[in-house]
């Protein structure tokens, strides 16, 4: 019978037969095939870059291509995240105008207004001899550095070449023209003065019949009242208030008697001042007067009277004066009417 030994295996032995035992040539071939996939992929993504066209080291297009930029929306605050290469597109600044001196955004300056006002624009004589002051200030009350009048008729109306004041000569209508200087600055007014009256009666035997009194300031308020709405609401201006409204009316000496009364209703507001001078008051006592008077009336037109038709009503405001008497009139489109009516009772 065949016997055959068996010996017991070694390591060495099982060692080898748990080695691959491919054959070196094809295990080489296969370790080589990924860096060769991957040199592939490369060079595909290179081609691929160069068909879309990449931007060169300053961030521009290749020539014969052209970059498109994107909007980025942002919220207040926060900053835009663009995609490399990528710039926002910002909206186009408009530039602010600027002055050539000093640089900064230039404004249209309204330009500065320079007034003055006149006493008279229309007035009615009764009588030869009768007499009204023609009179100019400006928007701050100031009398003018120089006035001079003169009367297109003199043979209807003759005036005082540097005092203003009017004197009724004969029946007819004329233009009694000032021309007041303030500074360098002229300005010039016309005053239509209409002269008309019945023929004078004759004279009474024995030379008899006194010259009539001239009504007192209370009893020509009354007729005011009598012939225009709103006058019964009126306030007497006196004391303190009277300081305060008309400064230094109450200081001048040649002052006899003063009746100021002004509405306290807002919005329709309405003035008469009154005042009666001694016989020997001078020119400068009737400037003064008027000049208290034209204050108050510029500060109520400059916003003193709160409500725009208020300022207004106070701005068309007059002052006339008369024989020894000063007339403050402001009332919606009657204060002209008013200082007529003053003129023709205050005559002597």
């Amino acid at each position: 019978m065949y016997e055959r030994e068996f010996s017991v295996p070694t390591r060495q032995d099982l060692q080898f037969f748990t080695e691959d035992r491919r054959p070196p040539c094809r295990r080489t071939r296969r370790q080589s095939r990924l860096p060769l996939a991957m040199l592939l992929l490369a060079l595909a993504s290179f081609a691929m870059a160069l068909a879309v066209g990449m931007p060169d080291e300053e961030g521009e297009a290749p020539s014969g291509q052209t970059r498109s930029l994107r909007v980025i929306s942002v919220s207040r605050g926060e900053e835009p995240v663009l995609p490399r290469g990528e710039e926002p597109v910002l909206p186009p600044q408009v530039p602010e105008e600027e002055n050539a001196e000093d640089g900064e955004p230039q404004e249209d300056a309204e330009p500065e207004v320079w007034r003055a006002m006149v006493s008279h624009e229309d007035v009615t004589l009764f009588s030869a001899g009768e007499t009204f002051r023609l009179t100019v200030w400006d928007v701050n009350g100031n009398a003018p550095d120089a006035c001079t009048y003169t009367s297109d008729d003199p043979a209807v109306a003759a005036v005082d070449e540097t005092g203003g004041q009017v004197t009724a000569v004969g029946p007819g209508v004329t233009n009694v023209t000032v021309l007041a200087e303030y500074g360098g600055d002229e300005v010039s007014f016309s005053c239509i003065v209409r002269c008309g009256w019945k023929e004078e009666e004759p004279a009474l035997p024995d030379g008899g019949g006194e010259t009539a009194e001239l009504p007192a300031l209370a009893d020509f308020f009354a007729t005011l009242q009598g012939s225009y709405e709103g006058l019964g609401a009126m306030m007497v201006i006196d004391g303190e208030l009277l300081d305060n409204y008309y400064p230094g009316l109450s200081g001048i000496a040649a002052v006899e008697e003063v009746l100021m009364q002004e509405t306290r209703m807002s919005m329709a507001n309405a003035a008469v001042g009154l005042v009666r001078l001694s016989e020997d008051a001078v020119f400068d006592d009737f400037v003064a007067v008027m000049d208290a008077m034209n204050a108050r009336i510029t500060a109520q037109a400059d916003g003193g009277a709160w409500y725009p038709a208020s300022c207004e009503t106070w701005e068309q405001g007059v002052t006339s004066s008369v024989s020894n008497h000063v007339g403050m009139f402001v009332y919606p489109e009657g204060a002209q009417a008013m200082a007529d009516l003053f003129t023709q009772t205050f005559s002597n």
